[in-house]
């Protein structure tokens, strides 16, 4: 088999692994939303046995939510180490100029670090900070794990703007903090993850309102990136769906916050909300290697059929 073949094998097999360890990632932050809402986070008291008498246990509703919990956060290491292993194997290679391993052995710190976390909170019996750490490490995770699909696909050269590179770089740091004050505003609010928890001492009203300025302020920029981009059409075509897509999800988002809030935060839309502030996080980071991949395309090696050329 000739080496252009070789080198698009290689990098379809390590897309594959990158998707499926990203989309494990997003299903496991809403499993873990499911755990939390059901009041099933000490349904497993013990770590990394469920309990003080079996190592996997499903007596109980909350014993057998949280089981399954674990039991995908165990699973999802499986393509996570894939994933590293291959992308630990195009060092020296071709594919060594889309620096495919830093952001793999980001996925797999990150996804032990927050096995190590999860137990943690267990042991320290669901402390909100530590609940919030869980969190943000997993975006951290689906982060990189983005970046690796990004770097393994079709790169387009399309034209555009520093002003563009700038805003959606503003963007995604705002929509990191919208993600930091909403896990705050999870942390002083009802949904535990079990009864009798200790919660952060703000006042709900406060945080909330910190919050929701937090993502309108990050919409607000949101726009600003969509009316830029229409004065360049390199820039709409790339970025444009994505983007119409963010702005959609965005509002629908705020309006479920708000919803929720208004309604003594009931369990479906909570659940609603993290699943949407999942997506959210993914099409910011999908955004933002957009973005970065025309900037590094000018100065760096591409490959666009599986033939390293020159850009």
């Amino acid at each position: 088999m000739g080496q252009p073949d070789s080198t698009a094998h290689q990098l379809r097999r390590i897309r594959t692994v990158a998707i499926i360890t990203t989309v494990g990632l997003c299903v496991l932050v809403v499993a873990g939303g499911v755990v939390r809402l059901t009041g099933s986070g000490l349904g497993c008291d013990d770590w990394p046995n469920c309990n003080s008498e079996r190592f996997v246990d499903v007596s109980s509703g909350h014993t057998a939510i949280e089981q399954i919990n674990r039991l995908l956060s165990g699973a999802l290491g499986i393509p996570t180490l894939v994933l590293a292993f291959l992308a630990y194997r195009t060092r020296g290679t071709a594919l060594g100029a889309r620096r495919l391993w830093w952001p793999s052995l980001g996925v797999l710190v990150t996804v032990v670090a927050n096995g190590v976390v999860g137990g943690v909170a267990v042991r320290g019996d669901l402390h909100p900070a530590l609940i919030q750490s869980h969190f943000l490490l997993a975006m951290v995770s689906i982060a990189c794990g983005l970046f690796v699909v990004s770097r393994t696909g079709q790169v387009d050269n399309a034209p555009t703007t520093p002003s563009i590179g700038r805003l959606v770089g503003v963007l995604a740091a705002l929509t990191a903090m919208a993600l930091v004050t909403g896990t705050v505003v999870t942390g002083t609010g009802p949904h535990a993850g079990d009864e009798d928890i200790r919660r952060f001492g703000f006042d709900i009203s406060t945080v909330a309102r910190v919050h929701s300025v937090t993502v309108l302020v990050t919409l607000v920029v949101a726009l600003l990136v969509a009316a830029r981009a229409r004065s360049g059409s390199g820039d709409q075509e790339r970025i444009g769906a994505l983007l119409s897509g963010w702005i959609f999800v965005g509002v629908l988002q705020g309006g479920i916050g708000y919803v929720q809030y208004f309604n003594g935060v009931p369990e479906l839309l909570v659940g609603t909300h993290i699943a949407a502030a999942t997506l959210l996080w993914v099409l910011t980071v999908l955004l933002l290697t957009r973005t970065l991949t025309v900037v590094k395309s000018r100065t760096r090696p591409t490959i666009t059929t599986g033939v390293l050329e020159s850009a």
